[in-house]
């Protein structure tokens, strides 16, 4: 055991085997790349889990993300962390999971008991972001362990570890200095004692901890250049809370936009045979591109006549299909102008294979939200009152899909919110009255 005992962190519980025939380092690479394939937050998270269960070879995986925004509550000391992906997602563990179970000490087995069994899994995971060390616990009927760096040898009897928590850190090299941030836990279920990852250990944990914090920083999406998600959600925040302050003087709104039967189009494009099918997605992404940049320039760019542009709009990227623009200072008539010429932006720019739709261009559906108005009083009701809208808008479409009388009166429309229902920028004037 004294190679084991050499080794560093948690791969000292995995024991070598004949690995002849497997391509343990394709598996991992191609793992991590599935992982840092996924667009936002909720996606990225999700392969995480779904990657490391594959690679491991356990039973199920929970991903704990530490938010230093999230403020603990009183009880729950100095940090907490939430389950983001996996078993027990939306569950919580904090410092005091930490300091619980005084006499429960790495090394030193206690009698079995269900409470004690649940709590003692808790306290590994919380070590672990605690202490920045790998920790495990085993469970087996008659006795618990709680572990600290793991070993073979540990293992109670059954083969595999029933908790194994690995920190995960954000590094970040300058100069001779190494900035470090605690990202969160990746807790890992059941994971059989028999794995060896060697030299891979270190560069996987770094791995994981920038894939975690990757979308939670980044300002732009890479393939709309349009700003990101949450970065649009705090600009609307920020801007919403001024609107109250001024007691609504500062006027403005939010514009919630979607690509029309994206994926109508895509089918189309793949049916067709125009294009080669290893170039459908980036025949799409070229479209999303292109509707991105029309929605940029109008929103950094807007005619206001007499001389005035608007030239303070910010836009950013909503899911996959959608975009949102958030608008400062203009009034809910000159809102309805914006979606206006935004839309013909869109339809007057050629797009490839643009042809085979029913309406013969790429159009967006478009609907506006004026602050102030009832139902949208909070960037949080004004959020969910957009994004139900566009999620209508899709289902009525993807009903109509088959009849293009029907898709046509479902495309490339504008509504703006009255306080009381979408209405077209014809009826607004008198339904604000």
């Amino acid at each position: 055991m004294s190679d084991d005992r050499a080794q560093s962190g948690w791969t000292r519980f995995f024991r070598r085997k004949d690995l002849a025939g497997e391509d343990l380092f394709g598996k991992v690479i191609g793992g991590l790349a599935r992982v840092f394939d996924g667009g936002d937050e909720e996606e990225t998270n999700r392969q995480i889990r779904a990657e490391m269960k594959q690679i491991f070879e356990c039973d199920d995986i929970s991903l704990f993300v530490y938010d230093p925004h999230d403020t603990p509550a009183p009880d729950e000391g100095a940090w907490a962390l939430t389950v983001k992906s996996g078993f027990g997602e939306g569950n919580r563990i904090s410092q005091r999971d930490a300091s619980a179970l005084p006499d429960l000490q790495p090394g030193r087995p206690v009698a079995y008991a269900e409470d004690l069994a649940q709590q003692a899994a808790l306290k590994a995971i919380a070590l672990a972001f605690e202490k920045n060390a790998f920790y495990g616990c085993d469970i087996e009927k008659r006795k618990i362990v709680l572990l600290e760096n793991p070993r073979p040898e540990d293992d109670l009897g059954s083969g595999d570890l029933s908790v194994l928590a690995i920190p995960l850190i954000y590094t970040h090299r300058v100069g001779r200095v190494v900035e470090e941030a605690r990202v969160g836990v990746l807790a890992l279920f059941k994971t059989p004692t028999r794995r060896e990852l060697g030299e891979l250990e270190r560069g996987l944990r770094s791995l994981l901890a920038h894939a975690v914090v990757a979308p939670q920083v980044a300002l732009r999406d890479p393939v709309t250049n349009l700003y990101t998600e949450p970065l649009l959600r705090e600009e609307l925040s920020r801007y919403m809370n001024m609107h109250h302050i001024t007691g609504g003087n500062l006027h403005g709104g939010f514009v919630f936009g979607m690509v029309d039967c994206l994926k109508l189009y895509q089918q189309a494009i793949e049916s067709a045979g125009k294009v080669d099918p290893h170039a459908v997605g980036r025949t799409v992404s070229e479209t999303l591109r292109g509707v991105a940049e029309c929605v940029w320039r109008r929103a950094s760019r807007h005619d206001l006549g007499e001389g005035e542009e608007l030239r303070c709009g910010v836009a950013g990227r909503i899911g996959h299909e959608g975009f949102g623009v958030l608008l400062p200072l203009l009034r809910p008539f000159e809102l309805g102008m914006w979606a206006v010429r935004a839309s013909k932006d869109v339809v007057a720019r050629r797009f490839d294979a643009e042809d085979l739709l029913a309406a013969g261009d790429v159009t967006v559906t478009l609907r506006v939200v004026p602050f102030g108005q009832k139902g949208a009083q909070s960037p949080a009701e004004l959020w969910k009152l957009g994004r139900k809208a566009l999620e209508d808008v899709e289902l009525e479409q993807q009903r109509a899909r088959r009849d293009p009388k029907a898709l046509a009166e479902v495309v490339r429309t504008i509504r703006v919110w009255s306080g009381e229902a979408w209405v077209t920028t014809q009826d607004l004037q008198k339904h604000l009255r």
